[in-house]
């Protein structure tokens, strides 16, 4: 074991400031404490920002970090953070994972006794993490079909498209929750149901296709779009705009940078909720030092914590984070 974590420290130097072509970074020395970082979804904007914010905070701490990356690819993922266990970590952080696809690597951590810590890990405790903190979906669902609702001026009888992505269980949870909350208050699914993204890296454009192909076929027939994320809410933004509508809203979860732009403009993009990712890695980083110090757990291994809805009201004195 020894020689192979001094085979994982040379390689571990070699590569310290570098950035491969998958994307992987790493930061190394002997003596200070190993984190395994990944996340199968660092292509999208939310999915980068936080992970490139955790290696940042990470470092500052003299941890010796290494984060692995992929489109989507957890094969890939699974096969690196295996054998970074096997070369020895003290811990392992888990970016936007999918629990149903990282039992590989969450059996190999358990096995050699090292903890798992979480960002976005699902919408429920889950004992193959020590601690989980996300964003409350009930919450973020009923803030975006809110402001719909008050964009539109009611729900009932009103035709609005939902575009999800169920792969992602965060996106999964409230996307069903809010098309449960349309239904609820008389909304009607266009197309009778769900449209579900196949690529978060391509939401944009296959975004743009649903919106753009429906309207085509129903010109009147839609007043709003429900999207689980703000990349894909670009993508409706940009076919409504192109369809000439001004009667046309649309919400997303994020409030990025360009979404926020969106808003500020007072045309479709009508809100977003702001999900303060940086406050979820320093609440991370403080679990994971308390660890490192003393080897001390978290209390509770689910933590969920709150949205800000950002739409007209408040969206000029907003600064997004990303």
């Amino acid at each position: 074991m020894a020689a192979l974590a001094g085979m994982a420290l040379a390689s571990a130097l070699a590569l310290t400031g570098c950035s491969g072509s998958d994307g992987n970074t790493a930061a190394g020395s002997e003596d200070t404490f190993k984190v395994a970082a990944f996340t199968a979804g660092y292509g999208t904007p939310g999915g980068k920002s936080t992970l490139d914010d955790f290696v940042k905070k990470g470092e500052a701490l003299g941890w010796d970090v290494t984060l692995y990356t992929s489109e989507f690819d957890y094969d890939k993922i699974n096969s690196d953070v295996n054998s970074a266990i096997t070369q020895g970590v003290d811990a392992v952080l888990a970016g936007f994972p999918d629990p149903r696809q990282v039992s590989p690597l969450v059996n190999a951590a358990k096995n050699a006794n090292i903890p798992i810590f979480s960002i976005d890990g699902g919408v429920e405790p889950n004992d193959d993490f020590v601690v989980d903190v996300t964003f409350q979906q009930q919450q973020l669902a009923d803030l975006t079909v809110g402001a719909l609702e008050e964009a539109m001026g009611g729900l009932s009888g009103k035709n609005v498209m939902v575009i999800g992505h169920d792969p992602h269980i965060g996106i999964m949870t409230r996307s069903h929750l809010a098309e449960e909350l349309l239904k609820a208050g008389g909304a009607n699914i266009a197309g009778g149901e769900m449209k579900q993204v196949l690529n978060p890296g391509t939401s944009q454009e296959e975004a743009l296709k649903f919106v753009t192909d429906y309207l085509q076929a129903n010109p009147e027939g839609l007043d709003g779009v429900w999207v689980g994320w703000d990349h894909a809410a670009l993508g409706a933004t940009q076919a409504i705009n192109e369809a000439g509508r001004e009667d046309i809203f649309v919400t997303g979860v994020d409030a990025l940078g360009i979404a926020v732009n969106e808003i500020k403009k007072d045309g479709p993009f009508y809100a977003s909720v702001f999900q303060d990712w940086s406050s979820v890695v320093d609440q991370v980083v403080g679990d994971m030092e308390a660890y490192e110090k003393s080897g001390t757990l978290p209390s509770k291994n689910f933590v969920e914590v709150e949205g800000t809805l950002i739409d007209r009201s408040n969206v000029a004195g907003f600064t997004p984070t990303n």
